[in-house]
């Protein structure tokens, strides 16, 4: 199977993400079923974005001109542990593995097999000559290289225990928001989705905010008020309600909107419906601190440009391109070595 047509039959799998296709919407319902933190709104925002920003041909061809194609031979097993914490979120690893000619051992997260599973049936509906390179496994063995996804935790595991293959082992990685005192509402505005998209729980949301000096918080509030509909969502509000009475308990400063709490900290990571927050009074500043904790944020995004940071706009969190790799481990140049 070639290249072109490997390319091909992902562009044509876009036909097939449609909000018209009743299959597809009794899919869609099904994910939800099987993880209530998935809902109808956030399914289909990751479905038409994996649609724009990684089925598209001219994009699929542009982003394999940056590689030899000449290596794109691939015939190795590459075991796949897919995460599940928002939908479809290990559908680059799948595709960048059978791109580069490789076989790929599928271990699915519960949380998120529905969706992904789904889209690569009718990949392989559309290609058959897919389905001797792709299987589904609940326990991996036989395979050459891993692509593993996981927390902090697990990811130690499998360092230890896959440390006899080459590997890409991801951990826990955050986003972090950088915001200038001269930042108004209606600039800011974009940072709600970036920070309420899967109600967080993905690694490109915002767990932390670097604010300059002069800001207002309360600008912040006004901007991202029109999402305060996350709160209906039960278990963000349970989620809520446990960190908002936790605080109280051990007396701990914080601030609410009554759908979000602040909490000054240094730590990126924050718990679901909490941010943490903290003050930087010149650029620079902050543009070191993001240098020394680089290996705990996954992307950088702000109104402004920093040096040393590729920052991406407010508002584009949860849009990455075919070139934006996890960790900014370049997944196609390690499976093109193996």
């Amino acid at each position: 199977m070639s290249l072109d047509s490997r390319i091909k039959a992902f562009a044509q799998l876009s036909d097939c993400i449609n909000e018209n296709n009743e299959e597809l919407q009794s899919v869609v319902v099904q994910a939800c079923l099987n993880n209530p933190w998935f809902n109808k709104e956030n399914v289909w925002k990751a479905l038409l974005a994996i649609k724009q920003q990684f089925l598209d041909e001219s994009l699929l061809k542009a982003w394999l001109s940056h590689y030899d194609s000449n290596q794109f031979t691939g015939g190795k097993n590459v075991g796949l542990v897919l995460a599940g914490n928002i939908p479809l979120v290990g559908f680059h690893d799948v595709l960048s593995v059978l791109l580069t000619g490789h076989n790929a051992l599928i271990k699915y997260s519960e949380k998120d097999k529905v969706l992904t599973s789904y889209l690569i049936e009718q990949l392989i509906k559309k290609s058959p000559e897919f389905e001797s390179r792709i299987k589904s496994v609940e326990r991996l063995k036989s395979f050459d290289a891993l692509i593993a996804t996981g927390n902090n935790t697990t990811g130690a595991h499998f360092e230890k225990y896959f440390s006899h293959v080459p590997n890409i082992i991801r951990k826990n990685r955050h986003a972090v928001g950088v915001i200038f005192k001269d930042d108004s509402v209606d600039s800011l505005k974009p940072i709600g989705e970036d920070v309420f998209a899967y109600f967080g729980l993905g690694c490109r949301n915002i767990s932390k905010l670097y604010i300059e000096d002069g800001f207002k918080l309360d600008t912040f509030f006004e901007a991202i008020y029109d999402y305060n509909h996350v709160i209906n969502h039960n278990k963000y509000k349970n989620n809520y309600d446990y960190s908002n009475a936790l605080f109280l308990l051990n007396q701990v400063s914080f601030l609410s909107n009554n759908f979000l709490l602040l909490k000054c900290d240094e730590e990126i990571s924050s718990r679901i419906a909490t941010l943490h927050y903290s003050y930087f009074k010149k650029a620079s500043d902050v543009e070191k601190e993001l240098m020394v904790k680089k290996d705990q944020i996954q992307c950088v995004l702000s109104n402004k440009t920093l040096d040393n940071q590729r920052t991406f706009k407010l508002g584009s969190a949860q849009q990455p391109g075919l070139m934006d790799y996890a960790d900014n481990v370049d997944t196609v140049s390690f499976l093109n070595k193996l």
